[in-house]
Parts: C-alpha cells; structure tokens; sequence
C-alpha cells in the first residue's frame, strides 16, 4: 500500500472521531472547549513551551481529554477520605462528613499535591509535610486514603457534572469550575458560572461540605473571548456570589505560573507569586484562600531556589492550603521516586 493510501484513513478518521466522542462545543463558549476529564491527560516531560504572554498557566498542565473512561462516569459511592491528620466523622443530614486537624510539622498541614492518572504512586510522599491531594478530579483513584482528598468540579458541562452528588458526597471540601477565565479551560463568563455553582455547588453546602468559588488563573485584563482574568474575574464573582440564602463561597481558589524558563530571575518570580497571593488574599475579603496550583517554570535548581524561598513564607501566610504543580516525573518525582525537589517541597 502506498504511503498516501495509509495516511488518508487515519485523517479520515481523525476528522470523524473528535464530533463522534465529544459533541458539539457549548454554543456560549467556542469550540476551544474540550470535553472530558483532566486526571486523564498524557504526562509531559520537561520544560513547558510557553505560547503566550497571557496564559503561562494553560502551557503545562493537565488539559482535558478527548476519550472518557466510562468507569468515571458510573455511580458510586465514594468512600471518605483520610487527611493526614487526626480525623473524625459525623454525619449531616445527607451523611457522614469527615473532618480534620492537620498534621503537625513546619508545612502546618496547608501542602498538598496535584497529580494525575500519569503520576507514580502518591504513597511515595506517605509520612511528610503533605496532607492533601487534589487531581481537577470527582473521583480520587487509587490515591492513598491517608491524604485528604478533594473533588474539584471542573465544568458544569457533562461529563464533568454528571453523578456529581454522588461523587460530592462524603467530603469535607469541594473546588469548582477550573480557570474559567481561560478559554481552553472552563472557560465561564461570570455570570454563567454563578448561576451553575449555584445549582451545583451551593445545595451541597447545606450537608456541611465547605465549599470553593471557582479557581482562576494568575491573568489580568480580559482574555481573547472577553472575558476578565484572574482576580478581576474572581472579584466580580464573589460580588454575584454573596448571599447565605442562595450562593455563598466558603474560600477562594487561585493558580500561579512564572515567566516563561530564563526570561525572570527567581527573585523576580518570587515577588510576583507573593503579590499575586496577596492579591487573592485581599480579593478574597477575609474568606479563606487556597493556591491548589502554581509553579515557576525553568530548570530544577530554579525552582529549588524558589520553593525555598515560598514555601516558609506561604507556611506563614493566610493561605489554608497550597499545591505545588505536580507529581510527575520531570518536576517532584525521578523514575517514580520522590527527587530532590519533592523532598524539599514535602519537607524530607
């Protein structure tokens, strides 16, 4: 067979298969929206390629795939989680609700871990500072029941929000809707997500669940779509989102990247991680805060340097909890091993 008659019926089919397994884009949104789940994304090695100015964040993390596991999809009874911590449970009106107090240690209990189906086993991080895991995920797969997890809603399309009761239930925190101010993420103009969070979001509060406004990025000004970016966005939610009787967020969430590998000494990023964080912090009018995702970009010994330097002052800040991007091999971990990195960020 010749080579132009094997390459036709693969861009056939490539052509065929994205409508077939994704439907079409929400007709609000643009068809830069990609249906599915990003605990399944491909793990990437290295350093990111930075494409633009304004995302740095959508560069190298977990995007969402086009093919669905449907095992996530099934309804099931998701177990309680552990946390790292001493734990109780009791139990609300629709059932039990694990609580925490954190371990002890310089992290204080606020680290955590962001990771995926293509990170190594997180029992590797078992007895440090970590305390919590979250994977942009309803469902923990097999993270280890002795880490906190917490379920993110990461769109309010399906199947993000499908069985998304069920799979709420049991847990002590929820985050909701993934950087809507990006267009290849949620992807949520303001108004849109309060309306979704609360008919998804905000009934779960009632079971005594704590609940997060959507996590948005470190942007400013608006994105291509028009839509504001970063705490601008959150701000103008939060205003929308403040009544106890129909939508109320319990804390804010916000992610963080640095200037593209070489362009900004790690001083540089430093200053601009903390005045973000200050900035989410003031945005945030005395709600907790949470930085489930945020990395400086470039070489190890960079980001070495930086997490020295960020993580006593975020263990000394109003910040509640905190996730340095992400278990995988390139960043915290070496051949499925905790590197040096992870150990200075796990605080071993």
């Amino acid at each position: 067979m010749s080579l132009n008659h094997k390459i036709f019926p693969l861009l056939l089919l490539a052509f065929l298969l994205p409508p077939l397994i994704n439907g079409s884009p929400h007709p609000q949104r643009g068809g830069n929206h990609r249906h599915g789940r990003p605990v399944e994304s491909v793990a990437v090695v290295g350093p990111p390629t930075i494409t633009t100015s304004l995302d740095n964040s959508n560069a190298f993390k977990p995007q969402p795939t086009d093919i669905i596991d449907n095992d996530d999809t099934t309804t099931i009874s998701t177990p309680i989680r552990g946390s790292g911590g001493a734990t109780t449970t009791t139990t609300g009106p629709n059932g039990p609700i694990i609580t925490s107090s954190p371990s002890t240690g310089t992290g204080g209990g606020k680290r955590g871990l962001a990771y995926n189906s293509s990170s190594p086993s997180l029992q590797i991080f078992a007895n440090t500072e970590i305390t919590w895991v979250h994977n942009w995920y309803s469902s923990p797969g097999d993270a280890p029941s002795e880490f906190l997890f917490v379920p993110t809603l990461w769109s309010d399309e399906s199947p993000h929000s499908d069985n998304w009761d069920t799979l709420a239930a049991g847990h002590q925190y929820l985050m909701s809707f993934n950087e809507p101010d990006i267009v290849g993420q949620a992807n949520m103009q303001v108004g849109e997500a309060v309306t979704a969070y609360k008919n998804l979001m905000f009934p779960l509060r009632k079971s005594g669940v704590q609940i997060g406004a959507p996590s948005v990025s470190s942007g400013s000004g608006t994105n291509e779509a028009g839509i504001p970016m970063g705490t601008g966005w959150l701000g103008q939610f939060l205003d929308q989102c403040d009544d106890e009787n129909t939508c109320v967020a319990d804390f804010v969430s916000g992610h963080w990247y640095g200037c593209p590998s070489g362009t900004c000494s790690v001083s540089a990023d430093v200053s601009s991680f903390q005045s973000y964080v200050n900035d989410l912090i003031g945005t945030a009018k005395g709600r907790d805060v949470w930085v489930p995702e945020f990395q400086r970009y470039g070489d190890a010994g960079g980001q070495q340097e930086f997490l020295e330097a960020v993580l006593p002052w975020l263990d000394s800040s109003a910040v509640v909890r905190y996730a340095y991007y992400m278990v995988v091999d390139g960043i915290l971990t070496t051949g499925g091993q905790v590197n040096e990195l992870g150990g200075t960020y796990a605080g071993v």
